[in-house]
């Protein structure tokens, strides 16, 4: 059986953004926390890419994802 890394960012969202190293810990914190709530973060991207979110040109639209993204991980409760 594979061992999922839970502290590694996924490639293909983190390469879609453009991040700082505090948000790059900010991104892998949600990660972690999403994947031991079973929360699929390739919806959440899918999504971000279909509303045209995702890639981002610069760190303010990253920040917005990242707001985004926060917000479909807290409120999946």
């Amino acid at each position: 059986m594979e061992r999922v890394n839970k502290t590694e960012i996924p490639c293909d969202l983190a390469s879609e953004m453009v991040l700082s190293e505090s948000m790059k810990n900010q991104l892998r914190q949600m990660c972690v926390y999403a994947c031991l709530a079973g929360i699929d973060m390739g919806e959440i991207r899918e999504k971000l890419l279909a509303e045209g979110k995702l890639p981002c040109g610069d760190k303010n639209s990253s920040k917005k994802v990242l707001s985004e993204i926060y917000d479909h991980v807290a409120c999946s409760f």
